[in-house]
């Protein structure tokens, strides 16, 4: 699809990303898509990102789950989304995008308590014109490298970011109230496990996150969603592991490490999976 694309800029550190104070720089850019263009799935490993939208109109999707999206939004996506955007068939669609990851406990503290009651759907969607202007000062940096203050200048664009963006997620409405009880757990618990797939060793960690009982746990999600919790969370890291080797960028073995499978029991449950090895996909994508 990159040939589609009327117009791209973008500063890729997805191998090494860039240390600015307690933040790390991923990407950031701008994008001026055709007509029906579409950026296909891929993984957000380990990081957030923002599709600030600047122009026409499109759809964003986290996780198979799509949004609509017009000029002044901004779509956030989680750690370990997998992320599609569709153009609109008539305006076209522009924006800008920014990733990132941050050290800073206490702003990861924040977030994880935002991860953890909130899920895509209308949260995932926030329009601020500060945030809109800071990814714009950032990729202006970026053009200028050499300008006096350049780190500094980046550094505190994306504090600031950090900081608008905690405020904003968390005055965001949470699930709907109309759930029962068990369905809002549920829907807790899978966008927990959906952000936290490579740091999970084992699932009795998440029933702690909650404060409950692993077995009640475990019994209640059945109930709900149909799928023991082991079934969703075995998925959603072979999901996105799909979405990984479909981008090409890392090795089969360096994927299968990401998410705590040796290469062979990586290919073996893959091919259990979508009935083809991740080195076959790879070569025939």
């Amino acid at each position: 699809m990159e040939k589609e694309t009327l117009y791209r800029l973008s500063n890729d550190y997805l191998l090494s990303p860039l240390k600015f104070g307690d933040s790390f720089l991923v990407q950031v850019g701008r994008r001026y898509c055709k007509p029906s263009e579409v950026i296909r799935a891929h993984a957000h490993v380990g990081f957030y990102e923002l599709t600030v939208v600047v122009g026409g109109k499109g759809e964003v999707s986290a996780n198979g789950e799509k949004k609509p999206v017009r000029s002044g939004d901004i779509f956030v996506s989680l750690p370990f989304d997998v992320h599609e955007i569709k153009s609109d068939a008539g305006a076209g669609l522009e924006y800008d995008f920014i990733s990132f990851y941050t050290e800073n406990g206490k702003i990861n503290d924040e977030f994880e308590e935002i991860i953890k009651r909130s899920g895509s759907g209308e949260n995932r969607i926030i329009r601020d014109e500060k945030i809109e202007h800071l990814v714009k000062n950032v990729i202006a940096e970026f053009s200028a490298q050499n300008s006096p203050f350049f780190f500094e200048a980046v550094t505190n664009s994306l504090s600031l970011l950090l900081i608008y963006l905690s405020r904003d997620l968390k005055h965001e409405k949470t699930v709907t109230l109309n759930k029962s009880e068990s369905e809002v757990l549920c829907y807790q618990i899978m966008n927990y496990v959906d952000t936290h797939l490579n740091t999970l060793t084992v699932l009795e960690e998440v029933a702690e996150k909650f404060g409950y009982n692993y077995r009640y746990l475990s019994g209640v999600f059945k109930k709900t969603t149909g799928k023991t919790l082991s079934e969703y969370y075995h998925r959603r890291v072979l999901e996105t592991a799909k979405a990984l080797v479909l981008e090409n960028k890392k090795k089969i073995g360096e994927i299968a490490e990401t998410f705590g499978y040796t290469p062979y029991s990586f290919s073996k449950a893959f091919k259990k999976e979508f009935g083809v090895s991740p080195k076959t996909l790879q070569k025939t994508d």
